[in-house]
């Protein structure tokens, strides 16, 4: 599988101030795709963790 296949993905950040800069990567990661995407601002089970991302896909 590829990013092609990627239907829906959740994203889980540790902190609101990284909502920009996870756009940019996603962007940058997935280019033209335009997959479901939930943001959920929470806090993370190990506090050294950014980012937590739970993915979706379809064959």
């Amino acid at each position: 599988m590829s990013f092609d296949n990627l239907i829906k993905a959740t994203i889980f950040l540790s902190d609101r101030a990284l909502i920009a800069q996870s756009a940019g990567l996603r962007r940058s990661i997935l280019g033209e795709r335009t997959p479901a995407i939930t943001i959920i601002i929470c806090g993370i089970y190990d506090q050294k963790w950014l980012l937590e991302i739970e993915a979706i896909g379809t064959a």
